[in-house]
């Protein structure tokens, strides 16, 4: 494959992928805003974000298992369609059942691209996978950066932000158009492996490779891990409401919030080739960590914000770099490894959300961050699993060398 085919489909890849960060995040800060909109409280906004997340579990586990046996580029635009209808629906006046429906149609699109995209990108590009996987999710924390920023410029000037998923629909359905025209397709893609001695599909059974120990601690780390993550950006504003800190302010801090994980995203690649990935994920999650908990235990608003960079740029590393490592360890069946991991990620939302919902309704806004503070511990100690684990393994490797 040509180098220009493939630039190319990087830079379609960052486009697509920053579009998903700033559409998926520009709902996060509003969750106050729908509630009051629709006249439901936040334990039934919890219950409408898990049914969209059991929806995203299952897309994301199909979509792997499929990536690996037919025409990736379709599934894409699958995913892009549903993405279009979901954002058309959610621009206008939304009702509970409708926002339901919504979501659904909005994960189950964001699941399948989410998985197609680094299923792709793993058996596109062979070589130096971990840039490429850190490079994609920088798109998607731009894109996470602005969404917010939007929003509070949105609510600033008293204008609800339903314009703008009408504007994401257009993008989505232009989207379509650009993937199919740019993105090589099954034969362009298997000749591309068959150039380097792989093959397109798997010559083993691909839920095989779901029994390696590597792949399933990274997934149950990222079910804690980013289920905490995830949960503290959507329910951060609500959390700063509390503070007396207004949606429209606590929208623009959740932009940072973003932003400043983009940098920790550009430290990652440039130290990526000196350190393992396995490392800089460990002593990230380490430091994140307790940036965090001092977020959590310290009462004082101003420190709390200070500490946001601190957290953004520990914890910015960790979905890309797990999924590289658990990827790696049969290419040949990245896609079923990469659904079965996201799967697991989101399903985290199943959890996360209703708690954090009921939690923020009957026990206090307040109380969220304690929630979210054990979720992370127990996902730091996935993480020292992991790096114990990979440690191993490359000291037995060494030994029968």
């Amino acid at each position: 494959m040509d180098t220009k085919t493939k630039n190319k489909t990087l830079k379609t890849f960052y486009f697509i992928y920053g579009l998903c960060g700033l559409s998926f995040i520009t709902i996060d800060p509003l969750i106050p805003v729908i509630a009051e909109n629709i006249g439901v409280g936040f334990d039934k906004i919890g219950i409408a974000l898990l049914i969209g997340s059991i929806f995203t579990l299952i897309s994301m586990f199909l979509t792997g298992r499929l990536s690996d046996r037919m025409d990736i580029k379709k599934i894409q635009i699958f995913g892009l369609v549903l993405l279009f209808l979901g954002f058309t629906l959610f621009g206008f006046y939304l009702k509970y059942a409708l926002f339901i429906i919504v979501l659904i149609l909005i994960r189950i699109g964001f699941g399948t691209l989410d998985v197609a995209l680094h299923s792709f990108s793993a058996k596109f590009f062979t070589k130096d996978v971990s840039r490429i996987f850190l490079n994609i999710d920088i798109g998607w924390f731009l894109g996470a950066a602005l969404g917010p920023l939007l929003v509070s410029l949105f609510l600033f000037y008293g204008i609800f932000p339903r314009y703008l998923f009408f504007i994401f629909a257009f993008i989505y359905l232009l989207s379509v158009f650009i993937v199919f025209r740019i993105c090589p397709n099954q034969k362009q893609l298997k000749k591309n492996l068959s150039e380097i001695g792989e093959d397109f599909r798997s010559k083993k059974p691909s839920l095989s490779s779901l029994k390696d120990p590597v792949v399933i601690v990274s997934g149950l780390l990222l079910f804690f891990k980013i289920g905490a993550i995830m949960g503290f950006s959507t329910w951060l504003t609500t959390y700063f409401l509390d503070l007396g800190i207004k949606v429209v302010f606590g929208s623009a801090i959740l932009s940072a919030f973003w932003l400043f994980s983009v940098i920790g995203m550009v430290i990652a690649i440039r130290i990526v080739p000196r350190f393992s990935e396995v490392s800089i994920l460990f002593y990230g999650n380490l430091l994140g960590t307790i940036f965090f908990s001092l977020f959590t235990f310290i009462p004082n608003i101003y420190i709390k914000i200070a500490l946001l960079p601190f957290i953004a740029i520990s914890f910015s590393g960790v979905f890309p770099l797990t999924t590289v490592i658990a990827a790696q360890r049969d290419q040949k069946s990245s896609g079923t490894i990469l659904g079965f991991i996201m799967a697991l990620t989101f399903a985290s939302s199943m959890v996360y959300h209703p708690i954090l919902g009921y939690v923020t309704e009957y026990l206090g806004k307040n109380k969220i961050v304690f929630i979210i503070l054990i979720g992370m511990l127990i996902g730091l100690a996935f993480t020292f699993v992991l790096f114990k684990l990979m440690r191993w393994k490359r000291i037995r490797k060494s030994v029968r060398d």
